[in-house]
């Protein structure tokens, strides 16, 4: 939903237009009181558009592969293959079982927890269970996880280095609100593991900083009404890694309106320590008038012109933007949309001493702090 902070949040801003053209006439979800199976369906590792995986069992536990009629379980195997072939899925043979092919895969671990690698290029844990289908010529991977496994998750890879707690309870609940919420495009699956939802990776450690966050906030939601609308909404939550001083509005980023309204709030701590960017990106040249005013229209020309190519459109008195008319110099300040909750200004809150639920509340005015039920 906003991008993984290391990724330097040029991707996040990109992602997030297609979720904001997405997701700005969705309706809102029917409450915060509304019965989800506290468990989300997250697509993984699709960047890669993998035409082969491989699953490997946790140390210590049994990994049961279920593959059409078949039903095997890996022991002491290293790694099973899983190449496309035909209309779907198949797992090479070992010394376990023999080959077998069929349309989709599942497997169970008996802790919950296994691998899954990219051969050559990534591989990564994930505590759930596995479905694995073809589509085209690609592998899907769909993780279903416990919702509070995937809020760890995000935190962990979404926050700045050396947060505070305070500012990893405030990404928690945003990161929780946002899948609770669950207002994406997906169809066959609830959410995605890149910015165009929100970054995740391998759950952390017990006891780390972003399992503890996730683990004092457990249940906690961001909810608003819309006025004359009795009912309560979970927020599907933004957030951006720097506002450049002050967070936006969706319309001011090109959005139509639809649902939370929200706010220009100042930002105490991108107002006096501002990222700074300037570009001279390809297509930006004197009088160029294909610079990108919104941000779908941004996402369109980094999309040609490189990820980084605009951190963020021009506008407003968060980010301003222009091009030199001597030599197409773009500058600007801050990275990303803008939206909702502005991590380093939340960073620097918590620092001065602010908790989790100052935070929230000032970055996203008119919500309160809800408990969402357990299943």
């Amino acid at each position: 939903m906003s991008g993984r902070y290391g990724l330097t949040r040029q991707v996040i801003a990109l992602a997030w237009a297609v979720y904001l053209s997405a997701t700005a006439c969705a309706q809102p979800g029917s409450g915060p009181a509304e019965q989800h199976d506290r468990t989300v369906r997250i697509g993984v590792l699709s960047l890669f558009r993998p035409k082969e995986l491989v699953v490997r069992r946790a140390a210590g536990s049994i990994l049961q592969i279920e593959l059409g009629e078949s039903r095997v379980r890996v022991g002491e195997t290293g790694a099973i293959l899983l190449p496309a072939a035909g209309d779907g899925v198949r797992v090479e043979g070992s010394q376990d079982f023999a080959a077998m092919e069929g349309g989709v895969l599942r497997a169970y671990a008996a802790s919950g927890r296994f691998w899954l690698e990219v051969p050559g290029k990534l591989r990564r844990q994930y505590s759930g269970t596995l479905e694995i289908q073809k589509h085209g010529q690609i592998l899907e991977a769909i993780v279903t996880m416990p919702l509070e496994v995937a809020v760890a998750s995000v935190v962990q890879a979404e926050s700045p280095p050396g947060a505070g707690i305070e500012a990893l309870k405030a990404q928690a609940v945003a990161a929780r609100s946002f899948l609770v919420a669950r207002q994406t495009a997906h169809t066959d699956l609830d959410f995605c593991d890149t910015t165009h939802c929100q970054f995740l990776r391998s759950p952390p450690a017990a006891g780390s900083p972003a399992a503890e966050a996730a683990r004092a906030t457990a249940g906690l939601v961001l909810s608003w009404k819309e006025e004359g609308d009795a009912r309560e909404h979970t927020l599907a939550a933004m957030y951006a890694r720097s506002c450049g001083g002050r967070s936006r509005t969706l319309g001011e980023i090109g959005v139509k309106s639809a649902g939370y309204p929200y706010y220009p709030v100042h930002c105490t701590y991108c107002s006096r320590h501002p990222e700074v960017w300037r570009r001279q990106p390809a297509g930006a040249g004197p009088g160029s008038a294909t610079l990108p005013q919104t941000e779908g229209e941004r996402l369109a020309f980094n999309r040609i012109h490189g990820w980084g190519a605009i951190p963020s459109i021009a506008g407003g008195d968060a980010t301003t933007g222009a091009a030199n008319d001597r030599d197409g110099l773009l500058t600007g300040r801050g990275i990303g949309h803008g939206i909702g909750l502005c991590q380093l200004g939340a960073v620097d809150m918590a620092r001065r001493g602010a908790g989790f639920a100052e935070i929230l509340a000032h970055y996203y005015p008119n919500t309160k702090l809800t408990t969402i039920s357990a299943q």
